[in-house]
């Protein structure tokens, strides 16, 4: 699961979890589920007893109706059942299955479940094939590629009905050349073409035809020679392909002296000297952000591919609505919706895919009361006034069409990064108030507890997926504060989810993951692991179809603990939705998160993660007892601790002027030798550099150069006291087919224009780890304002944030006192080595004996372990009157 979309499930749960003990239930003890259809009527009942046959039925106390009942699948069926058949199960090529002690439509995943009745899986059933006569209009994705001579590009293609809605036919398309500079064809939804003829200017070359319809995309080819003595550089967007014009281009040697700069022509590209020794390649563009890759001088390509992602918070666009037709039981109805995710591996705005997050007002027993939620979820509580039944999602600019409103000319939109094209998703249903219930929520909530509990009652829960969305995108106004401000949603493209039935589709499979041995973060276990099943849909990205969630708590050991109904520990329930409604025939996959909460437990410490993505799942199973679990081969990278990035010019720390890289011992690298790893920077306003080198490179690094006028510094804040900027850290395992069986990609082979490079780095990544390294901060603690008194040789306190106060291996340093004012204060200087055992980051410095009086200025700043200010300096002064 990626860290936003957790993040949005704990504010819907934590919330309502938090608000319940104030909250009427006014629910029955056993939550109701859904009716499955019998062809006969049993009667009324209140007990099981009542009804014909307590071995097949069950009384639901809420309808007062017998409901068919089992405990295996044979109890479905209608050998078992007699008389009292489900006719839905008898007419399923699939039959029914058993699904927690209920019979429920068996459902497929993939045409191979309904081959042999001549039907694929549609919607989650088994029909006719389409026809090819239904599509009336399809697009190519990618639209544009940009390649060099002799490579190869895929292509896939999406059909939709006069409607506009999403047909899939078998047979795909049929796939031609159009002129001299492509060769291939071929039939399918996916074709591969190679870059025959180097071209002027980018022209239509791959066509596809689909029924009636036919769809084009662009191609231009470069010529696969580049001059002795040359370097030759190509930068694109990421989303669209288009190049980028106006990009600076600079080389730099290993001291990050700039060697040579060039701008990208329309094309996209610029031509520079060749780097013959160690330094690096950059790519600055005020709209993109930055990219800089360590380059190994002789022997490295001279020719790369440099795609950048436009700053996500310039501009903001999406879709507003509401679900409809949800149950209308006595339980909370939730859910959350959002916009699908160019990959599993990009850097994706917190802020643009939470949205702008409300505070929802609301009366529980008479008492008022206030729940703050994201964007995208969807709350309704029984008993109480809360009812938040708006959502809406953001989107990345991408690619668009003439149809989307108030766009007419999408080329200029695109380029203009004002339009995009995304699959809107939601998940949503019941969840059970006993999972709520006030025992539950006691102390201190453990949000990995509580979402464990509740991920395997999520059976009431259905997907609703809206696969073309397109939207406008406009600038982001900025609060006084500077954050943005996306309040305005009145360019939004409206889209409601119906949960209705045939309109959505259950999460329907119910199997479980095995989960490899967690990782460690700070020496200790992490304590959660969570699923988040995707369908990965070509030009939409990942959509959300189902999850999962484990706990590490009890014991803290390598493995989750064991959950209800599975065997033992390792293993995690998993609630799924298939692909439907225009997604089927994209691949799944399985995203498998480790996560750490020292961060939410520790102020100095960063946000780590470590992710593993399982992409041969060829259909979803149905294995609620764990039997055969997906088992998704591991190991976890471990965290990229020990980074340290100089700020500075000048050397300090250890480090070289602007120089990022590994500082521990050599040994403590446990990391693959072909990782790749992704350092990123990122300013106030959300603008990024990021910064590729291999992990060979780790302890020597890479010194950053100085960005050339006018573009900013992003590796510092922005703020007016240019302190530094947020920093992460990134370890990435790629290889070439995406699947763990195939050839490992280096750095080398990511940059080079060869067509396996950086714009498909979610398709080609396999495992990849995360720590946030945030930025420094210190505060005050007590005295809590200017202007208090305090007692000489008494105690002040501090926090610090995101910094490791100590004198170990691993610490940073410590925070320092001085003085500047009063009698005998001036000169003195009291170190803070020892921080808290809370969690809360908190250091306590002693006063000096015989400093005393009034306006006292007492500056806390962090120092290195050395006892040097770090640069930019993080300093907070209180001003206060010391007494004797």
């Amino acid at each position: 699961m990626n860290p936003p979309l957790r993040q949005a499930l704990c504010a819907v749960l934590l919330c309502t979890s938090l608000l319940w003990t104030g909250c009427a239930a006014g629910g029955p003890d056993e939550p109701p589920g859904p009716t499955p259809p019998t062809p006969v009527e049993p009667g009324v009942c209140q007990v099981d007893q009542d009804c014909p046959d307590p071995g097949l039925f069950f009384c639901d106390t809420v309808t007062s109706r017998c409901l068919a009942a089992c405990r295996t699948q044979e109890d479905c069926t209608a050998a078992k059942r007699g008389e009292y058949r489900i006719a839905e199960c008898d007419g399923n090529p699939l039959g029914c299955r058993c699904d927690n002690s209920r019979c429920e439509v068996a459902l497929c995943s993939a045409d191979a479940e309904c081959a042999a009745s001549g039907k694929v899986c549609r919607d989650g059933k088994c029909m006719p094939a389409p026809a090819a006569s239904a599509v009336a209009s399809c697009r190519v994705t990618p639209d544009f590629v940009i390649g060099r001579e002799g490579t190869s590009a895929r292509f896939s293609v999406l059909a939709s009905d006069a409607a506009g809605v999403p047909v899939v036919v078998p047979a795909g398309a049929t796939w031609t050349a159009e002129g001299e500079s492509v060769r291939g064809s071929g039939t399918g939804v996916e074709a591969s073409f190679v870059l025959a003829e180097p071209t002027e200017e980018p022209a239509e070359a791959v066509v596809a035809r689909v029924g009636n319809a036919t769809c084009t995309a662009r191609v231009g080819v470069l010529g696969v020679a580049v001059a002795p003595g040359q370097m030759r550089v190509v930068v694109t967007d990421e989303q669209t392909g288009r190049p980028i014009a106006d990009a600076v281009v600079v080389t730099a040697d290993a001291q990050g002296a700039v060697k040579s700069t060039a701008p990208t022509d329309a094309s996209g590209v610029a031509l520079l000297a060749e780097l013959e020794e160690e330094g690096s390649v950059s790519v600055f563009h005020e709209a993109y952000g930055y990219l800089t890759v360590a380059y190994e001088g002789t022997g490295s390509p001279r020719d790369l591919a440099l795609p950048l992602r436009r700053n996500p918070a310039d501009r903001y666009g999406g879709y507003k609505g509401t679900f409809l037709h949800m149950p209308t039981t006595q339980d909370m109805h939730a859910g959350l919706a959002g916009l699908s995710s160019p990959d599993a591996v990009s850097d994706l705005s917190a802020s643009l895919l939470v949205g702008q997050t409300r505070r929802v007002s609301f009366t529980s027993q008479g008492q008022t009361r206030e729940a703050t939620l994201p964007a995208g979820a969807y709350v309704v509580l029984p008993g109480t006034t809360l009812s938040a039944t708006d959502v809406s999602a953001q989107g990345l600019a991408g690619a668009c069409d003439a149809t989307l409103a108030g766009v007419t000319d999408p080329e200029e939109a695109m380029v203009a990064g004002a339009c995009g094209t995304r699959t809107a998703w939601a998940l949503g249903g019941d969840i059970p108030l006993t999972a709520l219930s006030p025992g539950s929520v006691t102390g201190a909530v453990d949000v990995g507890q509580l979402l464990a509990r509740t991920i395997p009652l999520l059976r009431t829960f259905s997907s609703s997926v809206k696969r073309d969305v397109q939207f406008r995108l406009k600038e982001t106004p900025r609060t006084g504060t500077g954050a943005p401000d996306y309040s305005d949603q009145t360019h939004f493209t409206g889209v409601d989810h119906d949960f209705a039935k045939g309109q959505s589709l259950p999460l329907g499979f119910h199997f479980a993951v095995r989960v490899p041995a967690l990782p460690k973060y700070r020496g200790v276990w992490m304590d959660s692991a969570a699923v988040l099943g995707v369908a990965r849909v070509a030009g939409r990205g990942v959509v959300p179809l189902g999850l999962g969630m484990g706990a590490n708590t009890m014991p803290a050991d390598p493995n989750t603990d064991t959950q209800a109904g599975l065997p033992g520990p390792g293993l995690v329930n998993v609630r799924m939705a298939p692909a439907h409604h225009g997604l089927e025939g994209s691949p799944y996959e399985v995203i498998l998160t480790a996560s750490s909460s020292a961060a939410a437990n520790d102020a100095t410490a960063g946000a780590a993660s470590s992710v593993l993505i399982h992409r041969t799942l060829e259909k979803l199973p149905f294995d609620p007892k764990g039997g055969a679990p997906v088992t998704v081969g591991g190991p976890f990278l471990p965290v990229p601790e020990g980074f340290r990035y100089n700020y500075n010019g000048d050397a300090a720390g250890g480090l070289e002027g602007r120089q990022l890289r590994f500082t521990l011992s050599p040994e403590s690298m446990t990391l693959p030798v072909s990782t790749v790893l992704r350092a990123v920077f990122t300013n106030r306003e959300e603008h990024r550099w990021v910064v590729l080198m291999d992990v060979a490179r780790a302890s020597v690094g890479v010194r950053l150069p100085v960005p050339p006028a006018p573009f900013e510094d992003r590796t510092y804040y922005g703020d007016v006291t240019g302190s530094r900027a947020p920093f992460g850290m990134q370890a990435l395992v790629t290889r070439r087919t995406g699947t763990s069986a195939g050839a490992e990609v280096d750095l080398n082979g990511l940059v080079e224009a060869d067509g396996v490079d950086l714009e498909h780095l979610g398709e080609l990544t396999v495992a990849y780890s995360v720590l946030d390294y945030g930025r420094p901060l210190v505060t005050w603690v007590t005295p809590a304002e200017d202007g208090q008194s305090v007692k000489e040789g008494s105690k002040v306190k501090v926090r610090v944030q995101s910094f490791r106060v100590g004198s170990g291996n691993q610490d940073e340093g410590y925070v320092k006192l001085t003085f500047m004012g009063g009698t005998g204060c001036v000169g003195n200087v009291e170190k803070g080595q020892v921080v808290d055992s809370q969690g809360r980051g908190e250091v306590e410095l002693l006063l000096p004996g015989g400093c005393r009086g009034t306006d006292v200025q007492l500056t806390a700043t962090l120092v290195d372990p050395e006892g040097n200010t770090l640069r930019p300096a993080v300093t907070s002064t209180r001003s206060v009157t010391i007494t004797p």
